[in-house]
């Protein structure tokens, strides 16, 4: 099961509850993926399928769920996980009441839903791992670690770092609708300023390019 499909299977899990289910656009979500209803009330859903991934759930996600709940005026937020919750997160999401459901993928839950950035991951970003990849200057990244939470790597200057998968998926989903994104762009929108890392690591599926003057990923399927 991919993210994608995890939503659908979270969407499921509330319509048996008797909610009214409402799934929100792969893109410009603003940090909800489902909204669901009932009894008059909006409630706002974050969905995070980590696994056993070495990212956990920490307060920022749950802060920046409940700026979302008030951004859509719902009454309430709750946050979805197969992932593992740092106390830190469970004592703000008490604090600002917001359910906490750990809720495990069910294989054998199937659905029809074309989503490009999970077939990319699959195929061509989760078989990375392991691997040394190069620049076009000969520096090296070695790719350490992949799952649905992002990527660890060990940078050219030794250092290990992560980059969240939520910025992958950003600059996929947008590649594909524009055809092309600037480095200047991925910058503006992730606070990792991760740029050169992300432009490498997508580089190797081979109908996105990295190119320069300006420095930008393009889309050539």
């Amino acid at each position: 099961m991919n993210p994608r499909e995890y939503e659908y299977y979270t969407g499921e899990y509330f319509k048996k509850k008797g909610y009214k289910v409402e799934l929100t656009p792969e893109t410009n979500d603003y940090g909800v993926d489902l909204f669901i209803y009932k009894n008059s009330k909006k409630i706002a859903i974050q969905v995070k399928m980590y696994g056993q991934g070495t990212r956990p759930i920490n307060r920022q996600m749950i802060m920046e769920l409940c700026g979302a709940m008030n951004y859509f005026d719902c009454n309430q937020a709750k946050f979805v996980t197969d992932g593992r919750v740092l106390n830190d997160a469970l004592e703000v999401a008490e604090k600002l009441n917001i359910e906490i459901i750990n809720l495990s993928p069910d294989d054998s839950f199937k659905i029809n839903v074309k989503d490009t950035f999970s077939d990319i991951w699959t195929k061509y970003i989760i078989p990375l791992k392991g691997k040394t990849l190069i620049r076009s200057n000969g520096k090296e990244n070695k790719i350490v670690l992949v799952d649905w939470s992002g990527i660890k790597r060990i940078t050219s200057n030794g250092n290990t770092a992560t980059i969240k998968i939520e910025i992958f998926k950003q600059v996929i989903n947008y590649l594909e609708k524009n055809k092309e994104i600037t480095r200047k762009a991925i910058n503006d929108d992730y606070l990792g300023r991760a740029s050169s890392g992300i432009c490498l690591i997508l580089s190797q599926v081979p109908f996105i390019d990295y190119l320069k003057n300006p420095a930008r990923l393009v889309w050539k399927k």
